[in-house]
């Protein structure tokens, strides 16, 4: 039986990425069937390697990110070691990297020198400030947290205390923007035969997370109402715990979701309670509100409580910790969750794809690979003879090693 066809096969992705912020969204065309040739350091290689906690000097976070591609390392800085990647570049489709801005352009890497090569190549850049502007102009480090600190995703829950981030890591978001760039670039290549440049930034990602409530806090000052929904959604707590862990209750699709949940739990229809007739009434009392829904919810299990309230309608979710929603039936049945065998580290269990093509499925093929495993494969495939790749290794301008057998386990 020959295995499925891959949406991406044939094309061939320069991989420069390094730790989150780009590994996520060139580890999915990976999967996807791109020959994502990742360029490391020799002797260092991507910073996530040496980043534990690791299983056996398996470093878990470079696992995570990095199956389905190959490891070539070279001495970028050495001038055969440039010309070795304007030799891959030449055949690429896509260069992808992550770094500062104006270290790709210092190395002779910049858009220009490499679309002077090949007109066609989709040059893709994720950075922490973007293009131009102030952060930009100086070239100044980026990282997932200041992202999150100056687009408004840190907040203050308690105001004795510091903000606090709040969000998910700004680097997964903007890994995944930068590949959807990548497969609109492409496919705008289709109808153009030239590439582009693709770019987008850490700042940028993490500000345009805030689409929902963002537009409601840039014109609060012209706000004339507020619908129950929202008025629900800021009075009712998120999080409760119950008898034997916690429970999430969404106070949504309801013009009174203060009712709905109430009766469900047996308390009767606080909305008619005098404490809590109007939504300015709710927000006043909010603490007191609270402390009755917790109160009933400490009385039954999570799961007693689960069947209960969504019997009646009401959205509620068991709030897991990671572990326990990599055993939760639903992930499991999407494949989130996948066993690869590594030589050393053994059986792992790491993500899986959260996009699904049912005619051109994911396929988590082969482990992360060991620093400059395909270096000599990938040079031969690119015209380099035996002899000149044996002279560049000699030299110590390419790092070689054998390739990791690691595969999905049955």
């Amino acid at each position: 039986m020959h295995p499925p066809e891959s949406a991406l096969s044939g094309i061939r992705v320069l991989d420069f990425t390094h730790v989150y912020q780009g590994p996520v969204g060139t580890q999915i065309l990976a999967d996807y069937g791109a020959d994502v040739i990742k360029i490391e350091r020799p002797g260092a290689g991507d910073w996530s390697r040496r980043w534990g906690p690791f299983v056996h000097g398996v470093s878990l976070p470079f696992a995570g990110l990095n199956r389905n591609k190959r490891s070539v390392a070279i001495d970028v800085k050495n001038p055969q070691g440039r010309q070795a990647v304007y030799d891959l570049a030449a055949k690429a489709d896509v260069v992808v990297h992550n770094f500062r801005a104006g270290v790709m352009e210092k190395l002779g890497f910049g858009y220009e020198d490499l679309s002077r090569i090949n007109p066609r190549l989709v040059y893709a850049w994720s950075g922490g400030w973007g293009d131009r502007g102030p952060s930009a102009d100086r070239a100044r480090g980026g990282h997932d947290l200041m992202a999150r600190a100056e687009a408004g995703w840190f907040v203050q829950p308690d105001r004795a205390k510091p903000p606090i981030p709040a969000g998910i890591s700004a680097d997964y978001a903007a890994g995944l923007m930068l590949m959807q760039g990548i497969l609109m670039a492409l496919l705008a290549r289709v109808r153009t035969g030239r590439g582009q440049r693709v770019t987008t930034d850490l700042l940028s990602v993490a500000f345009h997370a805030h689409s929902w409530e963002g537009p409601a806090e840039m014109n609060a000052e012209r706000i004339t109402e507020v619908s129950g929904v929202i008025a629900n959604e800021s009075t009712i707590d998120k999080s409760f715990a119950t008898r034997d862990g916690y429970i999430e209750i969404s106070p949504v699709f309801s013009e009174n979701a203060l009712r709905d949940i109430s009766v469900a739990l047996g308390l009767g229809d606080l909305s008619l309670d005098e404490r809590f007739r109007t939504f300015a009434l709710q927000e006043r009392n909010r603490g007191e509100l609270n402390g009755l829904l917790a109160a009933r919810l400490r009385e039954r299990t999570t799961a007693e409580w689960l069947a209960e309230l969504e019997a009646k309608g009401v959205l509620c979710a068991r709030i897991n910790t990671i572990v326990e929603a990599a055993d939760d039936a639903q992930l499991q049945a999407n494949q989130m969750v996948v066993d690869m065998d590594h030589p050393a580290g053994g059986s792992l269990r790491l993500l899986g794809t959260p996009v699904r093509l049912y005619g051109t499925p994911p396929q988590p093929r082969v482990f992360a690979p060991e620093l400059g495993a395909h270096t000599r494969e990938v040079l031969l495939e690119f015209g380099y003879s035996a002899e000149r790749v044996a002279d560049l290794e000699s030299s110590g301008i390419v790092h070689t090693a054998a390739a990791v057998s690691a595969a999905v386990a049955p």
